[in-house]
């Protein structure tokens, strides 16, 4: 299963559903984590991005 599909409900779901199975909670929220910062990292570094862009007015 690619991850860049997985919506992050169905990712969190699926760590509950590990964790309901034995998996390591620790590991499970570390994993969930940095998910969420990457993917909230990489929207600012686009908006970063479009920022430094010059305008076509320059």
């Amino acid at each position: 299963m690619e991850r860049d599909a997985e919506s992050p409900e169905d990712r969190a779901l699926r760590a509950l559903r590990a964790i309901d199975d034995g998996a390591d909670i620790g590991a499970e929220a570390f994993a969930l984590s940095n998910e969420f910062t990457d993917r909230h990292t990489a929207r600012l570094s686009a908006w970063l991005r479009r920022r430094r862009r010059p305008s076509v007015e320059d």
